[in-house]
């Protein structure tokens, strides 16, 4: 009976680490890497300058993930662009399951017994913890490859050259599918230090045999990393890494502990883990010394993983997107601070914790599963304040198919400008008669000053006009989130008119003689639009049901359409427009605290904007009604610079 619970609780920790892959694909990124993999395939040659965009045209473009593009690329032409996350929730699987054998090779190294229950705790923590990351991204394959190399490390303590050579051909395949590469190298780095510190504490030969062994393997994997189509460049690559960090100020994925914007839910739980695990270390290392086992304790694998537990916490506290490779590294850690946490607070000698024992696999198995439940109902998702939601699905409140339809449908043509963030899933659907002006692709492509002078447009949108003189754009089209100052001169001021916008982009077209049948025809110009659902696989379908036969997508069918008008009206100050669009919905609407809130913002703003007198009370009086009403329906709603 035992046996089969153990069983089935790791069939349920499996299901949870595929479900986490299972999400809806909003991720714009994937989108530029899909077509650069069909461009690559299509073409039977790499990617070596840029060809996606009109204003690097030619430019230098060192694409270091090409490999993984290629394969992506490959997967999708077979299934659709959905199955990237299942490639994802594949990838999640391994990883669990290296972890565990990790976690079980180390606490032998430790003579320490790991009960099922801690095992199953201290990976239900990674997944919660590291979820934000596992989204399709290419960097799936750095987070599989890390697993890997601390899985063999553990399997093969003494890097034996019969297992030892399986670090060179990874570390090959590791450099052709994404940038984070060096990390393969810090790991055989930190090996061969370890082994020589080992040497110099123990005088064990066989330390300084080893010290020998993964220094010729680090020099090795150093040299394999040529066998790429940048060659050399990929030595350089992790300085350039480097400066793009420093350089790049647009992505919240940099921000380091002292940003108040690190600390996210994951965050927190993260750290706390390590600094327990860290405590459980240097008590360990005190009581070795104090008890004279210096020479048993410290071998070489051993010292080695305490010289990568401090460099990846490092990498972690430096940048929030590093937070999953050091989880990686101290999961193993976690489950023996588990056991040691409970021995330290006696815990054990509770009689309750002694009946809760007895009962550890069942109890385990709970808790797995309503860790599952809360992934499929996207509960998990919500309570840690994440935009990812469950289920193989491309998100039409996240892509802009609606803009890419009406583009397509409606046959508009010429140079656009379109904004940081619409433009993969354009490039994606519409290349090549649509060239990105900026897109994802960073500094890997567009220089800093390009950069620069792209955002300044946030602040500076007059800068638009010299652009505009510049490239002649046709038309533009932007996220409804995104450039607000520009969307504002585009709307109220002339030389363009708005013909399209939804709850995800907006499209204005050039005021001119070749867009004259468009901006004339007012049958296609609608005040706001609910794009069409997009066609889903057939088969992401019935795997996405089958983890939960009751997934559904209400936020995408329309019933919120005025809520997201008024937004943009409002932002876009013509709050007339947007009362006319969300008032008459709100009777359906007076449960929903979003729909509340954004009624009562309106009116304040509107109130705000209007001369004293009966009719600027009344519409602040309306405000105060709705967000009362959104107050009460959700505290949390109300930003506290309004309170």
């Amino acid at each position: 009976m035992q046996q089969n619970f153990k069983r089935f609780l790791f069939i349920m920790l499996g299901l949870c680490a595929f479900a986490l892959g299972l999400k809806q694909l909003r991720e714009p990124d994937i989108w530029w890497q899909l077509l650069s993999g069909r461009w690559m395939i299509e073409h039977g040659a790499i990617t070596r300058t840029d060809m996606f965009s009109y204003t690097m045209q030619g430019h230098k473009w060192v694409n270091v993930k090409w490999l993984y593009e290629v394969v992506a690329a490959g997967l999708e032409k077979a299934g659709g662009p959905e199955v990237v996350l299942l490639l994802q929730a594949l990838v999640n699987l391994a990883i669990v399951y290296l972890l565990y054998r990790a976690t079980k090779l180390l606490a032998e190294k430790l003579n320490t017994q790991i009960p099922v229950f801690a095992s199953a705790l201290s990976l239900l923590l990674f997944l919660a913890i590291v979820e934000y990351r596992m989204a399709g991204r290419p960097e799936m394959m750095s987070h599989l490859f890390c697993t890997i190399f601390i899985f063999l490390i553990w399997r093969n303590p003494t890097f034996d050259w019969k297992k030892a050579w399986l670090f060179i051909p990874l570390q090959c395949l590791w450099a052709n599918m994404h940038e984070a590469y060096p990390v393969g190298m810090v790991i055989i780095g930190a090996c061969a230090g370890g082994s020589l510190v080992s040497y110099i504490l123990t005088k064990e030969k066989t330390a300084l045999q080893q010290t020998i062994r993964t220094a010729l393997l680090f020099l090795a994997c150093g040299l394999i990393i040529l066998c790429n189509p940048n060659t050399i460049q990929l030595w350089k690559q992790p300085f350039e890494i480097y400066r793009q960090v420093w350089a790049n100020k647009y992505t919240t994925e940099l921000f380091s502990i002292k940003d108040p914007e690190y600390w996210t839910i994951e965050a927190k739980w993260y750290i706390t883990l390590l600094v327990l695990s860290i405590l459980y270390w240097v008590i360990k290392i005190a009581a070795v010394v104090k008890q004279k086992q210096v020479r048993s304790f410290f071998t070489p694998v051993i010292t080695s993983y305490l010289i990568l537990l401090p460099l990846f916490a490092y990498l972690s506290i430096t940048a929030n997107r590093n937070i999953p490779f050091a989880m990686i590294v101290l999961l193993p850690s976690v489950a023996v601070m588990l056991v040691w946490l409970v021995n330290i607070l006696r815990i054990q000698n509770i009689g309750l914790f002694q009946k809760i024992t007895k009962q550890a696999l069942p109890i385990a198995i709970v808790i797995t599963g309503l860790f599952y439940v809360s992934i499929v109902s996207n509960k998990f998702y919500k309570y840690t304040n994440s935009p990812n939601r469950y289920g193989m699905h491309v998100s039409m409140l996240h892509n802009p198919t609606g803009a890419a339809d009406f583009i397509k449908e409606h046959h508009i043509q010429g140079t656009p400008f379109s904004d940081y963030f619409v433009s993969s899933y354009l490039l994606w659907k519409l290349y090549p008669s649509f060239k990105s002006y900026i897109d994802l692709r960073d500094l890997d492509v567009f220089p800093v000053e390009f950069f620069d002078d792209y955002f300044n447009i946030y602040t500076q949108p007059e800068k638009f006009d010299t652009l505009d003189s510049k490239y002649n754009f046709n038309y533009v089209v932007v996220s409804t989130s995104q450039l607000l100052a520009l969307q504002m001169k585009l709307f109220w001021g002339k030389g363009y008119n708005m013909v399209y916008v939804d709850p995800v982009a907006a499209i204005f077209l050039k005021s001119n003689a070749i867009n004259e049948h468009l901006n004339n025809n007012r049958a296609i110009q609608k005040t706001f639009s609910w794009p069409a659902p997009v066609e889903e696989q057939g088969w992401a379908q019935t795997i996405t049901k089958l983890l939960n036969p009751f997934v559904n997508y209400d936020e995408e069918d329309g019933s919120l359409q005025a809520m997201y008008a008024a937004r943009y009206y409002n932002a876009m100050k013509d709050y007339p427009v947007s009362i006319q669009q969300l008032l008459p919905q709100m009777p359906a609407l007076e449960d929903n605290a979003e729909a509340n809130y954004t009624m009562g913002a309106t009116f304040m703003q509107y109130g705000n904007a209007l001369k004293p007198g009966p009719d600027k009370q009344r519409k602040l009086d309306s405000a105060s009604i709705f967000i009362q009403r959104a107050k009460e329906l959700d505290p949390n709603i109300v930003p506290n610079e309004q309170e």
